[in-house]
């Protein structure tokens, strides 16, 4: 059974606003622990596309200068809501990267039953004095849903926590214990591979993506889901990273005029074509699906030819500006 993102698309369009608040991106490495004497959000049953009644948020709070109130589990990702009113925003985090479940959950395809009981919790706690408080929740040991409906395999599993900081109104990513290495992402390769922050509609949407050790950033204002193919990660995220997203006045006064070009002959052999639509941006790098950097250079006209014969067969990508495409090297 397959999943979708829950996001409802309009027109792509750039603009800039003073009122809103965007974010800073950094990227740390701290030790994982799971929570201990965390609330349960699924009620230590199987879950597959729930979405759980809103908890309350313990302390005030903002997302891109929305109050939020309440917070949920919503099929893959924590949901944060401004409030319970059929108006009210929802803002996805998206920490899972992929579409997960319970690694208790299997459907028909695989000859199995649904189970009552939870191998994969879902869970919050509140740490701190009141001033300085974290909200933590937590997805322990979810499995891939892509893997369990392509594969009829249930190996792979994951685990990330969310934290909300009072008063900072930081947002920060952690990962924990994961098998999901580039090698075997293959076979993920229908999954959104999404990690970042989108208001349901998508008027807001802020992604890391790439190499996950270094990380690019975007932000984006109205924006569309197909346009999101380009803010892929190249892999899971390792044991003990953390995103962490900073709110900043400034940091998203420079929104993304996507750079226009296109590729042909997609697969390629030997001579990869590109033809930009103008020359504000010259520079061009091609890197691998790890993130690393394979070929560069400077264009110096609207029509080019990039060598890329010496290239081993597979999947790579070509960024221009601000903007990545994929092709096949045969």
């Amino acid at each position: 059974m397959k999943k979708s993102l829950i996001l409802l698309p309009l027109f792509l369009m750039c603009i800039q606003t003073n009122a809103q608040t965007f974010y800073a991106q950094t990227t740390a490495s701290a030790n994982y622990t799971d929570l201990s004497d965390a609330v349960s959000i699924n009620n230590n049953l199987v879950w597959y596309n729930n979405e759980y009644d809103p908890i309350e948020v313990p302390f005030s709070f903002k997302i891109t200068n929305q109050t939020i109130t309440h917070f949920t589990f919503r099929d893959d990702n924590f949901a944060f809501i401004t409030g319970l009113e059929e108006t009210a925003k929802t803002y996805l985090l998206i920490a899972s990267g992929i579409f997960i479940e319970d690694k208790n959950y299997s459907d028909a395809e695989v000859s199995q039953s649904p189970v009552n009981y939870s191998e994969s919790p879902i869970s919050y706690k509140v740490e701190g004095t009141s001033g300085n408080r974290i909200l933590k929740m937590e997805v322990k040991n979810a499995g891939s849903t892509s893997e369990v409906d392509e594969l009829e395999t249930n190996t792979l599993f994951v685990n990330f926590q969310v934290w909300i900081y009072e008063g900072s109104n930081i947002i920060e990513y952690h990962y924990g214990d994961t098998n999901i290495t580039a090698d075997n992402m293959t076979t993920l390769e229908d999954d959104p591979w999404l990690i970042g922050i989108a208001e349901k509609t998508l008027s807001y949407g802020c992604f890391v993506y790439g190499n996950p050790a270094s990380v690019s950033f975007a932000q984006l204002l109205n924006t569309n889901e197909d346009a999101l193919d380009e803010y892929k990660m190249a892999s899971y995220p390792s044991n003990g990273t953390v995103y962490r997203f900073t709110p900043s006045t400034t940091a998203g006064t420079e929104q993304f005029n996507k750079t226009q070009f296109s590729i042909y002959p997609n697969p390629v052999t030997s001579m990869l074509n590109i033809s930009l639509e103008k020359m504000d941006v010259t520079d061009y790098i091609i890197t691998d699906m790890t993130g690393k950097t394979i070929q560069k250079g400077t264009f110096k006209a609207l029509e080019n030819t990039i060598e890329v014969g010496d290239l081993s067969s597979g999947m790579y990508g070509i960024k221009i500006g601000n903007t990545t495409q994929k092709f096949l090297k045969k």
